[in-house]
């Protein structure tokens, strides 16, 4: 009760000084929430908690709240819940600093955790810097199996989202997760794994809409960015991508799930060494609709798999039943792909359902080499519709094939990119020039 006192007391002081400055801004830092600003105590957790309450619901309505970690300012925590509604509706972390999970398993506490940093129903979060995550992963990946190791930091229910500018190193699993968002812009992040680090996807969406990942870099050892059932309306631009996995729609469909993912743009972006480039896999079995899908201004250095939709992922070489169903792949435009690939695969690999199908697959200007001179590149084409233009890399399927050649009469334009609602927090200052109330 004291401890909650002192906290509500500071708010109000650091309000008052502002209101007399004239000043509707307040600026914290994360030391006036430490009970010895010099202390070396390896869990900083509690100030962290005591922060976010200042931050969440501490100064009245109408009021933009910032949490400043200054640079070359470390902390350790344990996984924390960031919880709103908020109070405020303007809430503003920067982190300059470095901000660390425990070191081993043992020490993330007892209690079973789905993520380190956690922000859930938060609306207006504007989380920025040029600071360090490192949920220090390298303990969890040998010891605990993917199903039970955290993501290192998950936006939950939230709308309105800027996170811009931090780098995230070594996940015990995905680096970022966004489930059930709306507005939510990442940029300018860097996120980075090993090759070998199991499961360790960089951004996974999931039940989401109005996504945008921009101007980013991604080395980790699985997807890039994985978009998962639910989620429309989702905008990927200037992302590279590699070592890892590409940049996947799915997979979907798994257990006889339905799942709809619709309205995806990927431009302008590079994959270097990645085991996939633009990939879409789904179960078999699984129900629903993958549609409305552009690829568009895609770089490949020495990739392997770079153009691939898969619907017999996972498959077992079962047979499989009359009845079955298959996740509905359709409306999924590549053009302006460029590069070299790995020579001993398929460069472009369509792998559908022989009973749904893929439907009006368009194929325009792809033209990547082998990265081995004297190996020509193949593809592999079952049950897809292409349309195709100059394709570099002979296609034949094995049913619905549409080939145009140069000088017949241009096929139908693919959907104009689909217009994506920018969030109200589109870029922030160049400078924000803070200066924190320092108690120190």
């Amino acid at each position: 009760m004291y401890i909650g006192f002192k906290i509500l007391l500071l708010v109000i002081l650091i309000a008052l000084y502002h209101l007399q400055q004239g000043d509707s801004h307040v600026i914290l830092s994360i030391k006036d929430f430490l009970n010895d600003s010099h202390s070396t105590n390896v869990d900083h957790s509690k100030a962290f908690q005591d922060a976010w309450k200042a931050l969440c619901g501490g100064s009245g309505r109408g009021r933009e709240l910032s949490l400043i970690i200054h640079a070359r300012e470390t902390y350790t925590i344990q996984p924390q819940l960031f919880e709103g509604p908020c109070v405020s509706p303007h809430i503003h972390i920067q982190i300059d600093g470095t901000i660390e999970a425990p070191r081993m398993v043992k020490d993330w506490g007892s209690k079973k955790t789905e993520c380190w940093l956690c922000f859930g129903r938060v609306t207006g979060l504007v989380l920025n810097g040029s600071g360090v995550l490192n949920s220090h992963g390298e303990s969890w990946w040998s010891s605990v199996g993917v199903s039970s190791r955290p993501a290192a930091v998950r936006f939950s229910g939230c709308q309105n989202i800027l996170y811009k500018g931090l780098t995230q190193i070594n996940s015990p699993k995905n680096h970022i997760s966004i489930t059930s968002c709306t507005n939510t812009t990442l940029s300018n992040i860097h996120l980075i794994a090993p090759l070998t680090s199991p499961n360790t996807d960089g951004i996974d969406i999931s039940s989401s809409h109005n996504i945008q990942i921009l101007s980013s870099s991604i080395k980790t050892g699985d997807d890039c960015i994985a978009i998962q059932g639910g989620s429309y309306d989702i905008n990927i631009t200037s992302v590279t991508c590699g070592p890892g996995h590409g940049i996947s729609i799915g997979s979907l469909g798994k257990g006889g799930t339905s799942d709809i993912v619709q309205n995806v743009n990927v431009r302008h972006c590079t994959f270097t060494g990645t085991k996939n480039g633009a990939r879409i896999k789904t179960w078999p079995g699984g129900q629903g609709f993958v549609k409305n899908i552009l690829y568009e201004d895609i770089t490949l250095i020495n990739a392997r798999f770079p153009i691939i939709i898969d619907q017999r992922y996972n498959y077992s070489g079962q047979k499989q039943s009359a009845g079955a169903t298959a996740v509905k792949v359709s409306g999924v435009t590549y053009k302006y792909f460029k590069g070299t690939v790995v020579a001993d695969v398929a460069a472009i690999k369509l792998d559908c359902d022989q009973k749904s199908g893929c439907d009006n697959i368009v194929m325009d200007n792809i033209n990547i080499t082998s990265s081995s001179p004297r190996t020509p590149l193949t593809s592999y084409c079952k049950f897809a519709h292409v349309i195709s233009r100059f394709v570099s890399i002979p296609i034949k399927c094995d049913y619905h094939v549409n080939v145009q050649p140069p000088s017949a009469k241009p096929y139908a334009e693919p959907p104009a990119p689909i217009a994506i609602s920018a969030t109200p927090y589109a870029e922030l200052p160049t400078a924000l020039n803070l200066t924190s109330h320092d108690t120190a």
